[in-house]
C-alpha cells in the first residue's frame, strides 16, 4: 500500500481570539490563518461532494479550526461526546506528531482523531489504528467547540443546508506548539446523511472508506510568530 503525494501546509500564528463570538472567530481566523479545500473523492462510488473549505490557524494555547461547508445534506443523530458523529454531518482532523522512531513507523503510529458533527458533539482517541482509547471527559471538555447551527431551530433531516464548525484544540493536548512538524489530514464525511460521502484534504489510496490511515496524512507544521 503506497503512500499517496503529500501536500504541505504551514498554519500561522494568529494571537489569543476573542471568544465566544462565533462569528468573530470565524472572521478573525478567515483574516490571519490559512486556508485549504476538503476536495479530494477517493472512491468514486460515493462521488457527492459538498464544498468545504477549512481555515487554520495557532494562538499561545490553542490550534484553531474553522471549517466551512456548503451544500450538505442535513443529520444529527449523536447527542453527547463519543457518540457514532461520524455518520451525521461531520467535519474531522486526525493527527500523527511522530515519535520515538519519528514518522517512519506507519504501522505504530500512535495518532489522534478529533471528528465533530454539525451540532458540535466530538468524538476522539488515541492510540494505534488497532488499539485506541477515548480521550476522557476531562480531556473532551478542553475542547472548545463553536457550531453555526442552533439546536434550538434545526433543519429537517435530509434538508440542504450549509454550516460552519469553529473549533480550538489545546496544543498541549496535542503535543505540539511553535515550530513542531506533523503529519495530519483533515476530512469531511456523513456516512448515513441523505448522500454519504468521504472527503479528504490529503489523498488516500485504498480501495474501500477509511480515515485511519497515518501514512496518507500531509505534512504541516505550525509556524513561527
Amino acid at each position: 500500500m503506497e503512500s499517496a503525494t503529500s501536500q504541505k501546509l504551514t498554519i500561522p500564528y494568529i494571537g489569543d481570539v476573542l471568544l465566544p463570538d462565533n462569528q468573530e472567530i470565524v472572521d478573525r481566523i478567515k483574516r490571519d490563518g490559512i486556508s485549504v479545500d476538503i476536495d479530494k473523492i477517493n472512491w468514486l462510488e460515493y462521488s457527492f461532494k459538498p464544498i468545504v473549505k477549512l481555515y487554520a490557524g495557532f494562538s499561545e494555547e490553542y490550534l484553531w479550526l474553522s471549517y466551512e461547508v456548503k451544500g450538505d445534506y442535513f443529520r444529527a443523530k449523536a447527542l453527547a461526546d463519543q457518540e457514532s458523529v461520524w455518520q451525521d454531518s461531520c467535519v474531522e482532523f486526525f493527527i500523527f506528531a511522530g515519535g520515538d522512531k519519528g514518522f517512519d513507523n506507519w504501522l505504530g503510529a500512535i495518532y489522534r482523531n478529533f471528528e465533530f458533527n454539525v451540532l458540535g458533539v466530538c468524538l476522539s482517541a488515541v492510540g494505534t489504528k488497532s488499539k485506541r482509547a477515548s480521550l476522557s471527559p476531562s480531556e473532551m471538555n478542553q475542547i472548545l467547540r463553536f457550531p453555526s447551527i442552533d439546536r434550538n431551530n434545526l433543519p429537517s433531516e435530509g434538508d440542504c443546508f450549509d454550516w460552519n464548525m469553529s473549533v480550538a484544540i489545546p496544543l498541549k493536548l496535542l503535543g505540539i506548539g511553535q515550530g513542531s512538524k506533523f503529519r495530519a489530514n483533515f476530512y469531511k464525511c456523513g456516512d448515513l446523511t441523505a448522500h454519504p460521502h468521504f472527503l479528504s484534504w490529503n489523498s488516500i489510496n485504498v480501495t474501500i472508506p477509511d480515515f485511519h490511515l497515518p501514512q496518507f496524512f500531509g505534512e504541516v507544521e505550525l509556524g513561527k510568530r
